[in-house]
């Protein structure tokens, strides 16, 4: 990545949803695969 994709506001907000749409899968899966458990 160069400096000037650093000072593009649409790059944060790109990697900022990717990591909350990983996040949410993350949980999903945790809920779903221990929700049989508990």
């Amino acid at each position: 990545m160069t400096t000037q994709d650093l000072l593009i506001p649409h790059a944060y907000a790109y990697l900022l949803v990717k990591i909350s749409v990983l996040v949410l899968a993350l949980l999903l899966w945790f809920v779903f695969t221990a929700a049989p458990v508990i």
